[in-house]
């Protein structure tokens, strides 16, 4: 059953979808474009939620809408008619960071049926291999473990139960957003404190398998795909050394130029909220020629937006259409 904040929520938002909010949140903002935001999407919901993926029935039908609603524009020359003045209006671009194997599979076919393109953003040096971005390592240890409570106080958060999939799922939020606070080194050491304290094994990455260069590849085929990177290892960049931010970003950029034959002009940062990235970062993405970066600050990009920080909207797992509508109108956030 539905916690009660959840259905009050839910009802708020079919009556102010059914007062027309959403259709004028779309008209106030029908000159600026909307970057959705998505991650990995899978055959049916998991367990415990994840909420940055998605499952399949739920993109097709969010995707549909954005079709019918929204002008979509391949990701480059959303940005390039940005900067020149030029977006039509309702303009929306479709985007997923990390580069789940799971996009080829199914996203990949209802982005072909409802003709769309979309932006890829790949954390590159795992691909290919069983080896998972470290918050899916963690998400992973909260759905396999057998324990019956969690002890976090390794990184102060005392001890957690887990007798359910909301209260794994509470855990791992708890625990992931502590994590991403820390100095990158240190936030490392204590994860596999945390791992080790879950016990539980993590080694077959299940829906956060990512894609090899030769899925990549394909992905491009199967659909209107454009691929760029997303760091090599997907640390926040913030909390990283100066010689880490530097490689981090020149080594990812470096292979799609080599896999893709064009060197990226566009970028998104991990995590990306306005305290991940830094002037290092954007330093080092100038020197690779990158014109555009991408944060997960919530908002529309306009003529005023920073091209090296433009805003995103991000679309989770526990939107009900309803709130889909008024997210991605501009009414809340």
């Amino acid at each position: 059953m539905a916690p009660e904040g959840a259905i009050v929520k839910e009802l708020a938002a079919q009556l102010l979808c059914a007062a027309g909010l959403s259709k004028l949140g779309r008209r106030q903002n029908r000159r600026r474009l909307a970057i959705l935001m998505f991650h990995g999407v899978e055959p049916e919901p998991l367990s415990p939620p994840c909420w940055h993926v998605l499952d399949a029935a739920t993109l097709r039908r969010q995707l549909d809408y954005v079709r019918r609603v929204f002008s979509v524009l391949p990701l480059e020359e959303a940005l390039d008619r940005l900067r020149r003045g030029t977006l039509p209006d309702h303009a929306a671009v479709i985007t997923f960071d990390d580069g789940t194997q799971n996009l080829l599979t199914q996203a990949a076919p209802i982005l072909r049926d409802l003709g769309l393109p979309a932006a890829v953003f790949l954390a590159t040096g795992p691909m290919g291999s069983a080896e998972t971005l470290w918050p899916d390592r963690l998400w992973l240890a909260f759905a396999r473990t057998e324990l019956p409570e969690a002890d976090l106080t390794v990184l102060d958060l005392g001890r957690h139960p887990l007798g359910d999939d909301a209260q794994r799922g509470a855990a791992y939020a708890a625990a992931v957003h502590r994590l991403k606070e820390l100095p990158d080194a240190e936030r490392a050491d204590r994860l596999e404190t945390l791992l080790a304290a879950l016990g539980a094994d993590v080694t077959e990455p299940g829906p956060f398998r990512l894609l090899s260069w030769d899925e990549a590849h394909e992905l491009t085929r199967a659909a209107e795909v454009a691929l760029y990177p997303h760091t090599s290892t997907h640390p926040i960049l913030s909390r990283c050394s100066d010689d880490k931010v530097e490689r981090e970003v020149s080594e990812s950029c470096a292979i799609l130029e080599r896999e893709t034959g064009c060197a990226p002009v566009i970028f998104a940062y991990p995590n990306g909220r306005a305290q991940d990235f830094d002037d290092r970062a954007k330093a080092a993405l100038r020197r690779r020629g990158v014109r555009w970066a991408l944060s997960t600050t919530h908002g529309f990009a306009d003529g005023s937006s920073d091209p090296l920080a433009l805003p995103r909207i991000g679309i989770g797992s526990d939107l009900s259409p309803a709130r889909f509508r008024l997210l991605v109108s501009g009414v809340s956030g």
